[in-house]
């Protein structure tokens, strides 16, 4: 049986062909399934790394910033403050890094055989979501000890916004997208960006309520510091698990509003940059 395929260019306004890629799903199955393989690969923890990795930074947090400097918590424990925080940026932050690097990680594929590029960086969010359901089960194995077994434990009630928990880990991703799909057009183009990846990370956190929540900040610098949109999922999820945050509509509907133009203008970059990359490269 002969097979035909027809390959069409693409259409000016087509930002994403859900079509094609649901063709080639079994391809991002195993790209996730990759990420997870190679990653901890020949280590000697292996997948307890998924674990620790929010683990040690909340650790230390707590002492430095809890135990030593004395920082608000918003009325939450500690350590469940810090690594709730931990959690989402940490999610961010490894959406961003990994399809921020997606062209050129992945020359060497691009250059042999042709698949939508885009699954490269919807790998790299699939894999993260899987890692940040497990680490969510950390925080709530956490959450558990401190509820029954600590004085602190009388400051925590579960809430009915935990329902809408699994949309604010959608937005989260859905905004990681959006500016890693901006960072690989622009590392693509200019190698030195790939060098200053870490350094862009370091400083967003410290803009992103990571350490301290908004609460802390004046009402008059609340409105500066919410155009990060990353200070809003940041809060709402802590809202959800622990029952603080501060969060408003206009805080919420800026940041939806700058996580749907940056994802829709780094599709369209990213498939600019992706259709003559290989060439130019």
């Amino acid at each position: 049986m002969e097979i035909e395929l027809r390959i069409r260019p693409d259409k000016a306004l087509s930002l994403v062909d859900f079509g094609e890629l649901w063709r080639y799903r079994d391809l991002l199955s195993m790209l996730v399934w990759r990420d997870f393989a190679i990653k901890y690969k020949q280590t000697v923890l292996g997948p307890v790394w998924f674990l620790l990795q929010p683990l040690l930074p909340a650790l230390v947090f707590t002492l430095i910033f809890g135990r030593v400097a004395h920082m608000s918590t918003d009325g939450s424990p500690g350590f469940l403050f810090f690594l709730c925080n931990q959690i989402i940026w940490g999610c961010f932050s490894t959406n961003f890094s990994s399809i921020g690097t997606a062209l050129m990680t992945n020359m060497n594929i691009f250059s042999k055989v042709y698949f939508p590029r885009l699954i490269v960086p919807l790998s790299s969010l699939v894999s993260s979501l899987v890692t940040l359901a497990i680490q969510l089960g950390l925080f709530a194995g956490f959450y558990l000890y401190y509820k029954f077994r600590t004085p602190e434990g009388s400051q925590l009630h579960l809430s009915p916004a935990l329902l809408y928990l699994p949309f604010i880990i959608l937005y989260l991703g859905t905004m990681s997208l959006g500016f890693g799909l901006w960072m690989a057009a622009l590392t693509a183009k200019y190698r030195d960006l790939q060098q200053l990846t870490a350094v862009i990370i370091q400083l967003w956190m410290f803009g992103s309520a990571v350490i301290f929540p908004l609460s802390q900040i004046s009402p008059a610098h609340q409105t500066l510091f919410s155009i990060n949109p990353v200070i809003f999922a940041t809060e709402a999820a802590r809202y959800c698990l622990l029952g603080h945050g501060t969060l408003s509509w206009g805080a919420g509907l800026w940041s939806v509003g700058v996580t749907a133009l940056v994802l829709l203008t780094g599709l369209w970059n990213f498939n600019r940059t992706a259709r003559t990359y290989v060439d130019i490269a």
